[in-house]
């Protein structure tokens, strides 16, 4: 079930947001960089345009209703583990990128 009605492959929803982890990566040492010669108040990669395009495009492009993606950047607990709201509550772990895809595509669509 690779693209199942969604608009975006997985290998380039999978690399989108492993680029998203690098830049997050980068922007973090930055941050601590500037950190160093301000007095602290100074943030960086915060309201970035750019990001919040390219997450709205994903979040459209695989039909991310209940924004797992978001979720997954931001928010996910160290086991990155979520269960279906099913009778049978299977439990995904989402640690991967390409779980995450699949998770949504499999679980997610109305």
């Amino acid at each position: 079930m690779e693209n199942s009605g969604a608009l975006l492959s997985k290998e380039t929803f999978c690399n989108a947001l492993r680029m998203i982890g690098e830049q997050e990566a980068i922007n973090e040492e930055v941050a601590k960089a500037l950190s160093k010669v301000s007095d602290g108040c100074c943030t960086f990669g915060c309201d970035n345009k750019w990001l919040e395009a390219l997450l709205m495009v994903l979040k459209e492009a695989v039909h991310d209703q209940y924004d797992y993606i978001g979720w997954w950047l931001y928010d996910a607990a160290e086991d990155y583990k979520v269960w279906t709201n099913d009778k049978s509550g299977v439990e995904w772990c989402l640690k991967e990128p390409e779980a995450l895809y699949d998770f949504i595509i499999m679980e997610c669509q109305d």
